[in-house]
């Protein structure tokens, strides 16, 4: 049986600052799982296919990549199964309208949706799209399942778990939860030969700062923390598996010797917990006598950081890292159940800096029942990282995304509900000047001035301590180099305004 994989092109607003040009890493391991069960692939990447075009699309947004209607013509005739990925929720509008002009070229086959956003609500998912099907959560066991039942013609899915679909009396049904693969070591590699991988390489286009051919990689699965704005207890649980970090490394080389890779983006949502394993798998970077570098954009935890891992990450190529507090009050991150130390993280920060890595932080503003005092001990907490040598900050607005613990409450107070303008206000991702404020005590533009005020609290301080910066983020952007998160952002802006307006589809 022949299957597509749909990877749609990325939704970004005008205002963004910066866009994240990133292989489909979820799909790329969904196809590998799918051919060694053998079954016939094609693989579509609505933004890797077209880098380079974007077309407008509805209030002051873009769609980047491939046309809608160019992906759907690209689908083989032949094809008996399409997978489409639906992770962001804020692509979801652009993401159904997709799936709706699949559908209207095969009517007949089956269609299934897999990613973050139709995880977290798949009844709303089926109900506003055309799709049969939703994977939830890991999806490279449950996709191989539905194409042996759909290969087989066995239209009866009851039986595969992780699963939801409307049955023909249309009955919502949602099996149970699928078991998380614990052998991370055994899963099925990538298929990225059927990518078009190398059009991100040779750009050097990834999660990260731009060093190099930028390779993703996983190294662990899952998170085993319960933060109240997050997905992932939804999407993976709170299981958090690591792989053998010889496996790790073997993949890497192969990388190196087959696409040339030079630098590494982890694309885990919790690289960071285990000490003694970072320290083996930095040593064996080492050992191995690998010239690369490699980052950690996604954020990390700082517990199992110190002086001595810092040593490690640097010496074995580690140039990027984020950090993750997300608040510097204590009583904010008590209510969000973000189960880190403020005091502790400083430390961290500093002796991760003192050893030469590039440290960002991202911080959120805006949690339901957030106050202005905590914001006061947040200025306090972003002054000690400026200090302590941080060097680039983030501050973005809490967005109720579907799937986390508030979302849910935020949906029993009758304070969201899932629609277009909803929709629509997740763009804060990227668009500053949008911010939404979900709490009472800031309106919107009160809240984005909180922000702004943060962030040019940072700078000030970073600036100050440290005047020799400014100098090196001109100097990085006159060579067209990149070593820090600013560089990246200035030097994507400076792209888009130069070469976009050329490129553009009304």
């Amino acid at each position: 049986m022949k299957i597509c994989l749909v990877r749609p092109p990325i939704l970004v607003p005008a205002a963004n600052l910066v866009t994240a040009y990133t292989p489909p890493v979820g799909l790329a391991y969904v196809a590998g799982a799918l051919r060694e069960a053998q079954f016939e692939l094609c693989f579509i990447d609505g933004l890797g296919e077209s880098l380079d075009t974007r077309h407008k699309w509805v209030k002051d947004c873009y769609i980047c990549g491939l046309t809608l209607e160019q992906i759907v013509e690209r689908v083989p005739d032949d094809v008996e199964m399409i997978g489409v990925h639906a992770g962001f929720s804020f692509d979801w509008p652009m993401c159904k309208v997709l799936i709706q002009l699949i559908r209207e070229r095969f009517p007949n086959i089956t269609l299934i949706g897999g990613g973050e956003h139709v995880s977290a609500v798949p009844e709303e998912s089926l109900l506003e799209s055309a799709l049969d099907i939703i994977v939830c959560g890991e999806g490279e066991e449950t996709a191989v399942e539905i194409a042996r039942a759909v290969e087989n013609g066995n239209t009866n899915f009851k039986s595969i778990t992780g699963i939801a679909f409307h049955s023909k009396e249309g009955e919502f049904i949602k099996t149970e939860p699928r078991a998380r693969l614990t052998d991370v070591d055994n899963i099925s590699s990538p298929a990225w030969d059927i990518t078009p991988l190398n059009q991100y390489l040779d750009r050097g286009f990834g999660y990260g700062v731009n060093r190099g051919r930028s390779m993703p990689i996983v190294a662990s699965r899952g998170c085993p923390y319960q933060c109240t704005f997050c997905s992932s207890p939804n999407m993976w649980t709170t299981r958090w598996v690591i792989r053998d970090p010889d496996l790790l490394l073997d993949e890497m080389e192969k990388s190196m010797a087959t696409y040339g890779a030079t630098n590494f983006d982890f694309y885990d949502l919790t690289f960071v917990l285990n000490k003694r394993w970072l320290i083996d798998f930095c040593s064996k970077i080492v050992d191995r006598g690998l010239k690369i570098t490699w980052q950690l954009p996604a954020g990390t935890r700082s517990e199992a950081i110190d002086r001595e891992v810092g040593y490690w990450m640097y010496r074995s190529g580690c140039r990027n890292m984020t950090y993750t507090p997300e608040s510097g009050s204590p009583s904010v991150l008590k209510r969000i159940k973000k189960k880190v130390n403020p005091e502790s993280m400083i430390k961290s920060i500093s002796g991760t800096v003192k050893e030469g890595v590039n440290v960002k932080v991202n911080l959120i503003f805006g949690f339901p029942e957030d106050k202005i005092g905590e914001y006061f001990e947040t200025y306090n907490f972003i002054i000690k990282m400026a200090l302590a040598g941080a060097h680039d900050l983030s501050i973005w607005g809490f967005s109720p995304y579907p799937g986390t613990e508030l979302f849910d409450k935020l949906s029993l107070q009758n304070r969201v509900k899932i629609d277009d303008e909803f929709y629509d206000s997740l763009r804060t991702y990227a668009d500053q000047s949008k911010m939404t404020s979900y709490s009472e005590n800031f309106s919107n533009n009160g809240l984005k001035f909180l922000r702004i005020l943060g962030v040019g609290l940072f700078y000030s301080v970073s600036f100050l301590r440290r005047p020799i910066r400014p100098f090196l983020i001109v100097r990085n952007l006159i060579k067209g180099t990149q070593e820090s998160r600013m560089d990246m952002g200035i030097a994507d802006l400076i792209r888009r305004m130069t070469f976009y307006p050329a490129k553009t589809n009304q």
